[in-house]
């Protein structure tokens, strides 16, 4: 199973949204952790349809910091147990039927 994560620092951007989509089709992994969206939950979703993910968990950015996002295949189940303005947590049955959890995680967004 291949998985990523990327700090993408916003997607509104369309410079950002062309680099990660690049990546996504030259790694093509199957369960995506995005943070620092700067998106609404629905505009992550729409986001993902165009990174041609099925299926997308998001948790609303704050004003303009944050964001999270969970991206992944129909070849793997998902299921997300828990999440919150910091992190995401999924259980993962792949292809094969071996199950794992993958938490992504991302730091506080205040600067001191």
């Amino acid at each position: 199973m291949r998985i990523s994560s990327w700090n993408v620092r916003g997607l509104g951007n369309d410079q950002t949204f062309l680099a990660l989509k690049k990546f996504l089709q030259l790694y093509r992994p199957q369960l995506v952790f995005l943070c620092e969206t700067r998106l609404k939950t629905i505009h992550m979703n729409n986001v993902g349809m165009k990174l041609n993910f099925n299926n997308c968990f998001a948790v609303s950015s704050n004003r303009k910091s944050g964001g999270l996002a969970m991206l992944w295949d129909s070849d793997i189940r998902v299921s997300i147990p828990s999440f919150s303005n910091h992190h995401i947590d999924a259980e993962v049955d792949n292809e094969d039927g071996n199950h794992m959890r993958c938490t992504g995680v991302y730091g506080h967004p205040e600067t001191s």
